[in-house]
């Protein structure tokens, strides 16, 4: 009988259900499509970080009184559900963009380690790839 309960025991912890990847870790900018062209990705590369609620990330802004893009940052708490992702930024370089809530569509590839986000942007779509780098 001994045996029987520790056979059902590692039975039961060997299936237990894996849990679905999900957006909570660290993620490099691995590709950029503006318009159906590929951008160059600037050095050092965009970063995205999720925990279970709140995003933070970085990106170039050609907008903020510089001759070149520069490196600027944005957090906000973010909803993921059903392949929507939507988030509301708190803060943010660029102030205009605070309070303001974006989605857009996330397909999170099946291991978990890449996931692709379209925003529709109007006229133009923005296609990226972020690789998981923690």
């Amino acid at each position: 009988m001994k045996w029987l309960w520790i056979t059902l025991f590692l039975i039961g912890a060997q299936t237990t259900s894996a849990e679905a990847p999900s957006l909570v870790g660290v993620w490099q900018i691995q590709s950029t499509l503006y318009d159906g062209e590929e951008q160059i990705i600037r050095q050092p590369p965009q970063v995205k970080i999720f925990t279970r609620q709140h995003f933070f990330y970085t990106y170039y802004d050609p907008s903020l009184s510089s001759a070149e893009p520069i490196l600027a940052a944005g957090h906000g708490s973010y909803v993921f559900t059903a392949g929507r992702l939507s988030e509301t930024i708190e803060n943010h370089s660029n102030t205009a963009l605070v309070g303001q809530t974006f989605s857009v569509t996330v397909v999170l590839s099946d291991d978990g380690n890449a996931f692709q986000q379209e925003v529709d942007l109007g006229k133009y779509m923005l296609r990226e790839r972020w690789v998981r780098i923690e």
